[in-house]
């Protein structure tokens, strides 16, 4: 297992929901262009995962709110001074004016904006890029998961870079501070401080069914689980994404 590093130059949301490991870290090197990174501000060390589910409509969760501003896509390996970006033509601006989103906890904690054209190459995301499609049912429990996202790590090249984890599904529904919640999505899949936001795909799909937002996962005992929302059992996060996708 691997130790969470917390620096205090990096966005306190990112790390509010201390994201953890499933037992033995297990992730590795992914360069998913549909999966992107987004930051507050150019210059910062850490961002949270957004991906996109159209040309120009993109999710992620409600506690990243303050990053929807640039949006990389295709980002290389880490240094050792930090994050590195991509090339000019894989950066975007989000759309402040369309972002809609919750941050209420587990089970309502989602987001959907829309990413503006290209600045130089005139293209949207979407287009460029290309886009996952939304399942249109929940899943099971047991159903094999995959979330790519930019989380921490303590090797400088995966810090904060794109990685990959695969993992079952063990619940759907929960409760959480003593109010049952339909939309809570428990699942052992690996994530770290910076993977908030990252989609959660039906492995066998394709499709996504979710957002992960909260840590929960500690050490190997299998009645852990990390968490984030089942978006076709949330009306409002559902709502929210099928009137992105109809101003296409």
């Amino acid at each position: 297992m691997k130790k969470l590093i917390i620096s205090a130059l990096l966005p306190f949301s990112i790390f509010a929901m201390d994201k953890t490991i499933c037992g033995m870290d297990d992730r590795v090197p992914s360069s998913d262009p549909k999966v992107g990174r987004s930051l507050e501000r150019a210059r910062d060390k850490a961002g949270c995962t957004v991906t996109l589910v159209s040309n120009s409509c993109a999710i992620s969760v409600g506690h990243c709110a303050a990053t929807f501003n640039v949006i990389e896509f295709n980002t290389p390996p880490s240094t050792r001074r930090g994050i590195a970006h991509p090339d000019p033509k894989d950066i975007y601006q989000a759309d402040k004016a369309t972002i809609k989103y919750k941050s209420n906890g587990q089970g309502d904690d989602w987001a959907v904006f829309k990413i503006k054209p290209h600045k130089t190459t005139g293209l949207l995301p979407g287009q460029a890029q290309g886009f996952y499609p939304i399942a249109k049912e929940a899943p099971a429990e047991g159903t094999l998961l995959s979330i790519t996202g930019y989380g921490n790590d303590n090797e400088f090249e995966r810090k904060f870079a794109q990685q990959n984890n695969i993992g079952p599904l063990t619940e759907v529904g929960g409760v959480y501070y003593g109010s049952h919640r339909p939309a809570i999505l428990n699942h052992r899949v690996d994530t770290m401080g910076g993977n908030s936001g990252s989609s959660i795909i039906d492995l066998n799909t394709g499709e996504i069914v979710g957002v992960h937002s909260h840590g929960g996962c500690y050490g190997s005992n299998k009645s852990n689980a990390n968490a984030g929302t089942v978006l076709q059992l949330h009306p409002e996060f559902k709502a929210a994404v099928e009137n992105c996708l109809a101003t296409e």
